[in-house]
């Protein structure tokens, strides 16, 4: 198909960036032949609506097409989509909380990914956790008021279509049982994270979250750097596999802490009494409303499939 043949409200799925280990991350972690959502927005100009860093914008379809494919669905039956374009509007000048939403869409998939990572993994993971934690952390401190959590690109077409209405709201099957799962564990590095968490009291730790910069500064590499390192973590072939199954203090408090700093932002800058609790409480509601690129393309009964533009 091609530009012309686009409906404004088109759930449009690109294939991963070329050259991109954050492309890659995202289509490995969800087992999904896409990383990126969006919707075209205006036949009139050809230009879609996407959440890119740092906010939602308005772009124009041919330039950001160029070198990908682009999966096209529709939404089944209605096709007055004016009012899900109209919610999508509302979000162009509403800001997030920090420019890194490809890397904090990839730490965000490796918590509630099955499986049990050996240490080369961990380590990995607790620094790209320890980033974007960073970065919403700087944030809070920068502005000195809550914002809006984090949402990647997939959750904010989905959010778009569910404010619209009740009965253009998206229907994601098995919402439970994501794709990004692995078929041969049951248990989520989340829930691993809550079932080790042998100290409850981090005070001292979590106050100095808010008071410094450190973990950002001694994080050298870009996001992309980051994310090379989990690929080649995850597909080394001569490096024998560690055997154990403990995840380490270390990735217990990044998981946690990436859990506070999104309690943060709900809570003006106030924590609760019971802090782990919280920051793992919150994380485990947004697993339920996460919603990933993999799951428009292969998991919304709601949508059908229109074709394939080549970029």
């Amino acid at each position: 198909m091609n530009i012309k043949d686009l409906k404004t409200g088109d759930v449009l799925l690109f294939s991963p960036e070329k050259g991109s280990f954050i492309s890659w991350a995202i289509t490995f972690l969800t087992d999904a032949n896409v990383s990126h959502a969006a919707m075209f927005y205006n036949k009139e100009d050809n230009t879609i609506i996407e959440e890119t860093p740092p906010q939602v914008a308005v772009n124009e379809a041919t330039e950001r097409f160029t070198g990908r494919k682009i999966h096209v669905r529709r939404l089944k039956e209605i096709t007055d989509l004016d009012k899900v374009i109209s919610a999508s509007t509302t979000f162009l000048n509403e800001k997030e909380p920090y420019d890194n939403t490809g890397l904090y869409f990839v730490g965000a998939l490796l918590i509630y990914k099955k499986f049990t990572p050996d240490t080369i993994k961990q380590r990995i993971i607790v620094k790209i956790l320890q980033k974007v934690t960073a970065s919403i952390v700087n944030y809070i401190n920068k502005h000195k008021h809550p914002g809006e959590l984090p949402m990647v690109c997939s959750q904010f077409v989905a959010q778009c279509y569910e404010d619209a209405g009740a009965q253009y709201k998206l229907q994601i099957t098995n919402a439970r049982m994501r794709i990004m799962n692995s078929q041969n564990e049951s248990v989520s590095l989340l829930d691993q994270a809550i079932t080790s968490q042998s100290n409850l009291d981090k005070e001292s730790s979590w106050s100095e979250l808010l008071k410094s910069n450190v973990r950002l500064n001694e994080i050298q590499e870009t996001d992309e750097e980051l994310c090379e390192e989990l690929k080649d973590a995850f597909t080394m072939t001569n490096i024998v596999e560690d055997s154990s199954t403990t995840l380490s203090q270390e990735l217990i408090d990044a998981v946690s802490d990436f859990g506070h700093a999104h309690h943060l932002l709900n809570a003006n800058n106030e924590l609760r009494t019971n802090k782990q609790t919280t920051s793992f409480g919150i994380l485990k509601d947004m697993e339920n409303m996460f919603v990933t690129p993999g799951d428009l393309l292969n998991h919304c009964s709601n949508l059908q499939d229109i074709g394939e533009i080549e970029g």
